[in-house]
């Protein structure tokens, strides 16, 4: 049974009538907006929301308010409670103060509310994001069923969730063998007797206990363990999202710079480059900017780009002092490319310790990590797959130039916000395989939403081959020229 359930919350409502017959509301606030506290003469009770879940909690040790604090439903101060009203069958209760006063506790799993009415009028709610509650009716919370028995329901599982939704499980693991009307209401009223509770510390399922137990004690331990629980899992959560985040774009950039070794190592030297050029000098035409001269190292004709506004002595020069750039290049990319590795190394022994972290105290060695400062210095964009491409989005504008020298190969898919300032973006492509459409549309997405028109509901967005992209000479970093370019009409998102 989860804490929502109606026979759950009939018990509390029982026990808190007991409680509060005659008591005089004495103050009503919240220290932040997930929790709400009611003070009695001789009672409190606070009301804790996680995840839009509301949770409760009896605990005698009275509540301060802190710097922060905010008063709520002031309407009820100096109030007398007549009663506290069950709501059978119903993932609610209400408690019903002189003077036509109603504060509704609506348990509605993720939409769960305080809200207060006098007579029929709506007053206010606690949580006002949601914002249906504000013209809610007290008939739309509080609706009485007539339960009755139908056998038919019980012939599997699934038929019984379907139309008995309201009763656990266990309602049904009573039944499932011999269904019969009388069993059924006996049952029922059973379930509407509950004393007490236990409950799964794995599964945070609640087992009531029929013989025994203190609804108000029961409940604040389950209360105070689940939170604690469910915090350190939503933490634990978020740390394993990001530590593989960064493993993902750590590895993307280790590829790429391995890639990019690669490529230096297979290019033809530049050196050799200028000498042939300087021992073909009566073959030179100047006019041309490729030229095709006799290699004097392998005994054949090769092809070598050439800038006919220099001269021949001068592209040779040109190719011996690129030459001397490209060790140093290749020493730095192993670097990169060595430190890369380390840190992947450690982000997956990270990830294994993490996954088998159980307390809290575990947790503080990673979340007192700077989870992104490696990464987010050395990768000039940002990551995303999706579909099992790789897309890259760069940062900003010299990012945008690094991500097209050092990122891109010259089959990839370049995209951009048509005739704005925006990111640049690449679709990391797969040899002899089609891009899909859906991946396509997903990277002109990214485009527009970072781009300046990220507030438009339709932003165009220009593609094409990173090999028809070129960097503008003298231009500012990221400013290109393009052609053979679509253009695709999509909605920013990211």
């Amino acid at each position: 049974m989860n804490l929502h359930n109606c026979f759950v919350l009939e018990s509390v409502a029982k026990a808190l009538n007991k409680k509060l017959k005659n008591e005089v509301l004495i103050d009503c606030f919240s220290n932040s907006i997930h929790e709400l506290t009611i003070q009695f003469q001789h009672f409190q009770m606070r009301g804790v929301f996680f995840e839009g879940y509301l949770y409760f909690d009896f605990s005698e040790e009275k509540i301060g308010k802190n710097r922060l604090f905010k008063p709520q439903f002031q309407e009820l101060k100096n109030q007398t409670v007549n009663q506290v009203v069950v709501h059978p069958f119903e993932r609610s209760f209400h408690i019903e103060f002189n003077d036509q006063f109603e504060l509704y506790f609506k348990c509605h799993g993720r939409k769960s509310n305080v809200i207060l009415f006098e007579g029929d009028e709506n007053l206010s709610v606690f949580k006002s994001n949601i914002e249906s509650d504000l013209q809610l009716f007290k008939q739309e919370i509080y609706k009485e069923k007539n339960v009755k028995f139908h056998a038919e329901y019980f012939t599997d599982l699934n038929q019984f969730e379907k139309n008995y939704s309201y009763l656990p499980k266990l309602f049904y693991s009573q039944l499932q063998n011999n269904p019969s009307e009388a069993l059924f209401h006996e049952c029922v009223l059973k379930f509407r007797s509950i004393k007490g509770y236990g409950f799964d510390e794995n599964t945070l399922e609640l087992s009531p206990n029929f013989e025994s137990g203190d609804v108000f004690k029961d409940i604040t331990q389950y209360t105070q363990f689940a939170l604690r629980k469910l915090a350190f899992d939503k933490q634990k959560n978020q740390l394993l999202v990001n530590k593989t985040k960064l493993l993902k774009e750590k590895q993307a950039y280790l590829k790429s710079n391995i890639e990019a070794l690669k490529t230096i190592e297979n290019l033809r030297n530049d050196e050799e480059l200028g000498h042939i050029i300087l021992s073909n000098f009566h073959l030179i035409q100047a006019d041309k900017k490729e030229q095709l001269l006799y290699d004097i190292y392998n005994n054949n004709n090769i092809v070598i780009k050439y800038d006919p506004k220099l001269s021949p002595a001068e592209n040779a020069d040109k190719y011996f002092k690129k030459s001397k750039g490209v060790p140093y290049t290749k020493k730095i990319l192993k670097e990169k490319i060595e430190k890369a590795e380390l840190i992947i190394q450690k982000l997956q022994k990270e990830l294994s310790e993490l996954e088998t972290t159980a307390h809290h105290k575990q947790l503080k060695s990673f979340i007192n990590e700077k989870d992104k400062s490696d990464v987010a210095q050395e990768l000039p964009y940002k990551f995303f797959q999706f579909e099992n491409y790789d897309i890259l989005v760069g940062k900003h504008a010299e990012s945008n130039e690094k991500l097209l020298n050092y990122y891109s190969d010259k089959n990839d898919i370049w995209l951009h916000a048509k005739d704005v300032g925006g990111s640049h973006v690449l679709i990391k492509v797969k040899k002899s395989i089609a891009t899909p459409d859906k991946v396509l549309e997903k990277a002109a997405s990214l485009a527009a939403y970072y781009s300046k028109n990220r507030n438009q509901s339709l932003v165009t967005v220009m593609y094409t081959l990173r090999k028809f992209v070129r960097k503008i000479k003298g231009a500012e970093k990221g400013k290109v020229t393009v052609s053979n370019e679509k253009s695709i009409l999509v909605k920013p998102s990211n």
